[in-house]
């Protein structure tokens, strides 16, 4: 038994791209938020972050959208590649990339625009998560297993004119941890 659904769950407020469930497999994901963008001349950035529960396994899923009218490089991530999330009361939750290799894939727009995305998933390290359901997040380090690094400041609120959203950004694990538990 399969099903795919988008639900509104109004107890909890939460929204989920995927709930399946069925004897031996459950996995449920939020939708995707959008945590971060960036523009500059005819370059474009955008990150988007999800929670799931894979089987009782809180996971954090990642999209990160490349736009511009020059050549992207590919970036890739592997079994040595992390993500380090602080929160604004100095705690840092470190979460290890899946073992196989990830890299962005480049997309054909039909137009001269070169489009990179990379989608991955990052397992959580610690059991202890009360600080992500109630602390805002100010910063994410992603390191590469090459060893480079990118920070991502999370502002409070994130208006994208290009996406046509508002988000707040340090918000995401307070208003959806609780949502893959």
């Amino acid at each position: 038994m399969f099903f795919l659904v988008s639900l509104y769950c109004s107890a909890q407020n939460c929204h989920y791209e995927i709930d399946f469930q069925n004897d031996s497999l459950s996995y449920r994901e939020t939708k995707k938020f959008l945590i971060y963008e960036h523009e500059f001349g005819k370059k474009s950035n955008y990150m988007f972050l999800s929670l799931a529960n894979d089987n009782g396994f809180p996971i954090l899923n990642l999209q990160r959208v490349q736009k511009s009218d020059t050549f992207i490089e590919t970036e890739c991530l592997d079994k040595n590649s992390r993500i380090f999330i602080q929160l604004t009361n100095g705690k840092i939750y470190t979460l290890i990339h899946q073992e196989k290799e990830v890299c962005s894939a480049r997309f054909s727009t039909g137009t001269p625009e070169n489009v990179r995305v990379l989608n991955s998933t990052f397992f959580f390290m610690k059991d202890d998560f009360e600080d992500l359901k109630k602390h805002p997040v100010s910063l994410m380090q992603i390191r590469y297993g090459t060893g480079d690094k990118t920070h991502y400041v999370f502002e409070k609120e994130l208006i994208s004119k290009n996406l046509g959203v508002t988000t707040e950004p340090q918000k995401f694990f307070i208003e959806n941890y609780s949502c893959v538990e």
